[in-house]
């Protein structure tokens, strides 16, 4: 089982795509696998023969350990450990049992199919999954939905899906029956006291990676965090101009240039860019940037890997590389790991501030709001200009208060002139 990203502990096989006895070409997808990120196809990375499977449909197993045994010399069984199953791999789930799983809510029936390298000792790859169903009705919808559309009485002919391919997804019933009870009327009830519960959604395997990681970041990482307001103004006009001089053959938006500046910014406050690790401080010899993006079920953050070295122009081009192929669900584990520091902005929104949680073993994450014409007083003489509030949450075993305010400082300087960031 190869690890497929940082916070991966454990894949589920949601389906074999080979059975034993069938020969493998290496680069074939052998198999689809549920990680706490998405579900990804797994393809071998030799040529030969599959003549054991450890792990079957619906188990799960631990990374590192064995799912299956492959001959590359197409002869007799060689025998090997089993693999160490988590608790699920003792499920006795048959393949369609495995098959209805994988459509499930709790599988991130909705989430984006992802593609990713698997960093493993084997080198193995996974590709996008497709994972539409469309039976023969005509309808592309998943197992979710088709069973929402039932509960609620929701004709899926009428909708339009917003999944990959054009697929319903639970979401897409969902809104089409917010104004409707269920058809039978009825409610779920709660304990005597306790207000009346109307619907239950199990909470998917992004969504139950992001409580269990934000919880024990809550409860390991002492955090503080620290706010300044920057006058964007000369930033608005450069950006402008920019546009107007098509400078790049990227546009350039203010969240590049938000990174930009705090990949600077990093390397010259470094112990922001460090880890608390077994008692010790490590401070990354990279600046590789994380960028939370939100995707339907929670935050995806690919990373924008050496971004102090990237000129601008490349920064953005790669940064929207990352952001486009998390919205589609496709992109390569190492797209995913590695990140020191995490940007999360909220500036399409009309957010003043904001306050982010850490992203472990990370030092600190900076939140970004939106940027607005405010009052400011220049000279003694209160005037309009465009600012923009920002805070850094830190770790208070790593950084303190003076470290987390010059970071902020350098930043507020860096974008207050930031011709600086167009021409180095």
């Amino acid at each position: 089982m190869p690890k497929l990203s940082d916070t991966m502990e454990e894949g589920k096989i949601l389906t074999w795509r080979k059975q034993v006895g069938e020969t493998i070409t290496a680069g074939e997808v052998i198999a689809e696998v549920e990680t706490d990120k998405a579900d990804m196809e797994l393809e071998a990375a030799e040529s030969g023969v599959l003549v054991k499977i450890e792990v079957a449909a619906g188990a799960s197993a631990t990374v590192g350990a064995v799912i299956a045994l492959l001959d590359g010399a197409g002869g007799a069984e060689k025998p090997a450990p089993s693999a160490k199953k988590s608790a699920a791999a003792k499920s006795t789930a048959s393949p369609a049992d495995a098959d209805d799983e994988r459509v499930a809510p709790d599988a991130g029936d909705d989430q984006p199919a992802v593609r990713a390298k698997a960093a493993s000792p084997a080198q193995s790859k996974v590709a996008p999954a497709a994972r539409v169903e469309t039976p023969s009705d005509g309808v592309k919808a998943s197992a979710a939905a088709r069973a929402l559309a039932d509960e609620r009485g929701v004709d899926l002919a009428r909708l339009t899906g917003s999944g990959p391919a054009g697929r319903i997804v639970s979401a897409d019933v969902e809104a089409a029956s917010a104004a409707k009870p269920p058809r039978d009327g009825r409610t779920l009830r709660a304990p005597q006291g306790a207000p009346a519960v109307s619907e239950r959604h199990e909470l998917s395997r992004m969504r139950q990676s992001i409580a269990r990681r934000m919880s024990e970041a809550f409860r390991d990482i002492p955090h503080f965090s620290v706010t300044a307001e920057i006058d964007m103004s000369e930033a608005v006009r450069l950006k402008a101009a920019l546009e107007k001089s098509e400078t790049f053959d990227v546009p350039v938006t203010y969240t590049h240039l938000v990174l930009k500046a705090t990949a600077r910014a990093l390397t010259r406050h470094a112990r922001l860019n460090a880890s608390y690790r077994d008692g010790a401080i490590e401070v990354h010899a990279e600046v590789n940037l994380g960028m939370a993006v939100s995707v339907d079920d929670g935050l995806i953050v690919p990373v924008l890997r050496r971004a102090d070295e990237r000129p601008l122009g490349d920064l953005a081009a790669e940064a929207r590389r990352l952001v486009a192929l998390t919205k589609q669900g496709r992109f390569a584990s190492e797209d995913l790991s590695g990140g020191t520091f995490t940007v999360s902005n909220m500036g399409m929104l009309d957010i003043d501030s904001f306050t982010a949680v850490i992203n472990p073993p990370q030092a600190a994450i900076l939140a970004v709001g939106t940027i607005k014409p405010r009052a400011v007083v220049r000279n003694g003489a209160v005037v309009a200009a465009h600012t923009m509030f920002v805070t850094v949450s830190c770790d208070h075993r790593i950084i303190d208060g003076v470290m987390a305010g010059r970071f902020l400082e350098e930043l507020k300087t860096l974008l207050e002139n930031p011709i600086g960031l167009v021409v180095s």
